[in-house]
């Protein structure tokens, strides 16, 4: 029986310091340490009906909601059983519902740690709720957790802050930091060149806070009026190794990854995330060979905007 692969599920390699206090009123993440994000590869495959150029102007303040669900299914195949390499299209989630106040503005010179960007965005978190009723509990606790971000007009973001209340438990740290660490992952980023109605892109990365999985979400562009574009969305995920090593230091081959999606978006250029729509998508996972026992994990992922 294999153990659990902690590499997969687990968020690592983001050791944020959420706890750290800032000593300026009018900037309450000056001293707070700015965390580069890997710059992801954008690449433009169709550009669509008259085409034209595509930037974020976000300038104003904002309140949202959004629902970030996730859930992993794991077990064990036994040596010759047949499994199914493609993935289910969903799976057993827990649900964080988080109130957001955001406010949007041209960046100011970087600071240390950070670069030129043409935009920052702070958000501020309201009393958030949890599909866990007792959880739901300590999510509500983290009320005032913050983060910020730097990005360019396209929508690439440069480096990342948070700062938690002092006083916020653990257990919804625990569900609050991710949920956000998702609103990061799932920025919409446009390409440089001008794009229409039609266009599609792919951008690919590594995924922020989980140094172990690789990310390629292609985009494509239903229709434009104005600002206001609504996107087709479809995720691939895989590790970025071919093998992962288990709690016990056992090392097992990536056999297969494969994953299942469906989304579609409503972006508003004046506004830093998507103003409604969800993205949903399920990843499988498969270690080991037909020789062997063989661990099948299923990761199901969605972010819901405008809630």
């Amino acid at each position: 029986m294999f153990r659990s692969i902690r590499t997969i599920t687990a968020a690592a390699g983001l050791a944020l310091a959420l706890t750290a206090c800032s000593s300026s009123e009018d900037d309450p993440v000056a001293e707070v340490p700015a965390f580069p994000i890997d710059a992801p590869s954008v690449t433009l495959s169709t550009p669509g009906d008259n085409p034209q150029e595509v930037r974020y102007t976000p300038a104003q303040e904002w309140d949202t909601t959004v629902a970030v669900s996730s859930g992993v299914d794991q077990h064990v195949a036994a040596p010759g059983e047949a499994e199914a390499a493609n993935s289910p299209a969903g799976g057993d989630v827990h649900k964080t519902t988080l109130p957001l106040h955001i406010t949007a503005a041209d960046a100011p010179a970087p600071g240390q740690g950070e670069e030129d960007a043409d935009n920052r965005v702070d958000f501020v978190v309201g009393a958030g709720k949890h599909s866990d009723l007792d959880v739901g509990q300590d999510v509500a606790a983290t009320e005032g957790f913050r983060m910020s971000w730097r990005t360019d007009a396209p929508g690439r973001v440069s480096t990342l802050k948070l700062l938690a209340p002092a006083d916020a438990p653990e257990r919804g740290l625990q569900q609050v930091e991710p949920a956000l660490l998702a609103l990061v992952n799932n920025a919409v980023i446009f390409p440089d060149e001008p794009i229409g109605p039609g266009a599609t892109w792919s951008v690919k990365g590594r995924v922020a806070g989980d140094t172990a999985m690789e990310r390629t979400t292609t985009y494509t562009l239903v229709s434009r009026d104005g600002d206001t574009l609504t996107l087709d969305t479809k995720m691939e995920e895989r590790p970025q190794q071919s093998s992962v090593t288990l709690d016990d230091g056992e090392s097992v081959q990536v056999q297969s990854a494969n994953t299942t999606s469906e989304g579609r978006i409503v972006v508003d250029l004046s506004r830093p995330l998507p103003v409604s729509g969800e993205t949903a998508w399920t990843t499988r996972l498969i270690y080991g060979g037909d020789d062997k026992a063989r661990v099948v994990q299923d990761i199901t992922r969605a972010v819901q905007y405008g809630v």
